[in-house]
This record gives structure tokens, C-alpha cells and sequence, in this order.
């Protein structure tokens, strides 16, 4: 009974995987932020389709389909402070865990508590994250297209999004 049930656990949490690799795009979900003719971020979300007079992203408020007339610019992945936050959070969690996991208020030497330990962990994990997330900016290679509502900028767009992926 056990193993049945173990078995059936196992094939649950991998279907799923099976389901998600069916799935075919073009453009690999390539994120992009989208900006107005004045150079206002309009939106900002994975790409689905690029048609020849719009494109249509994913967004946190859902579909987007947005006109080429009304496209400044359009930038790839995300910002640079996107970086920096990710790498302070990541660092700053994992410090912080490893921190609560070696408390010994006992210890003869350095005896901390966990509290101690999470606060400490977090302010120099976090720091030495946000440090490497801004090394890593200068790998990041993101792109640039300047479109201006043209349709034959669009053109160089839609050619070079496919050259990216």
C-alpha cells in the first residue's frame, strides 16, 4: 500500500513536466519592456506573438496586445536593478538560513542566537548578493530596438527577436 501510494505521488508531481514540454513558441517566452512613443514604459511582459502590425505579451494584468503605431522602444530582458534585487534576495536568504541553522547561544566563542544569526546572515548576504547581481549587469546583453511606430523598423524587430532566441 505504501509503495502504491508513493508510486502515484511520484507520477503526480511529473506530469506536469510532461505537459509543460509540449508547449512550442517562437520567441521562448523572451522577456520585454515596452515603451510609448514618449519614451513612457507602457508595459513590460513575456512575448507570445509578434504579428506585422502587432505584439502581444503576457503581463501581470494578462494579455497585452499593443499596436506598432503606438511603440517607442522596446528592451529586452529585464532592468539592471532587476539584478541587483534578485542577487540581495537570494544571497540575503540563503546567509540568513545558513545563520539560523548554525546558532549555538552556548558556544564558548561567537555564541549567537537564531534571531541573531537571521539578521546578520540577511544584512551581509544581502549586501554580497546585490554585489554580484551588479557584476553580473555586465554580462547581461540585452537589445534595444527603436521603432517609433514604423512599420519597417517593425520588420527589423520581428527578424531580429527570431535571431535572439
Amino acid at each position: 500500500m505504501k509503495t502504491s501510494l508513493l508510486t502515484l505521488l511520484g507520477v503526480l508531481l511529473f506530469i506536469p513536466l510532461g505537459l509543460n514540454a509540449q508547449r512550442e513558441s517562437n520567441y521562448n517566452y523572451m522577456f520585454v519592456r515596452v515603451y510609448n512613443l514618449e519614451g513612457k514604459k507602457i508595459n513590460k511582459g513575456n512575448v507570445l506573438v509578434v504579428t506585422d502590425t502587432t505584439l502581444v505579451i503576457k503581463g501581470k494584468r494578462g494579455y497585452e496586445n499593443i499596436p506598432v503605431n503606438s511603440i517607442g522602444l522596446i528592451k529586452t530582458k529585464h532592468s539592471e536593478g532587476h539584478n541587483v534585487l534578485m542577487g540581495a534576495v537570494v544571497g540575503g536568504s540563503t546567509i540568513a538560513i545558513l545563520g539560523v541553522a548554525t546558532a549555538d547561544p552556548d558556544a564558548w566563542i561567537f555564541g549567537y542566537s537564531a534571531g541573531e544569526g537571521a539578521a546578520v546572515g540577511g544584512v551581509l548576504g544581502g549586501t554580497a548578493g546585490a554585489a554580484i547581481g551588479g557584476i553580473t549587469i555586465l554580462f547581461k546583453n540585452s537589445k534595444s530596438f527603436i521603432i517609433n511606430g514604423d512599420l519597417s523598423k517593425w520588420k527589423a524587430f520581428q527578424e531580429g527577436i527570431t535571431r535572439i532566441n
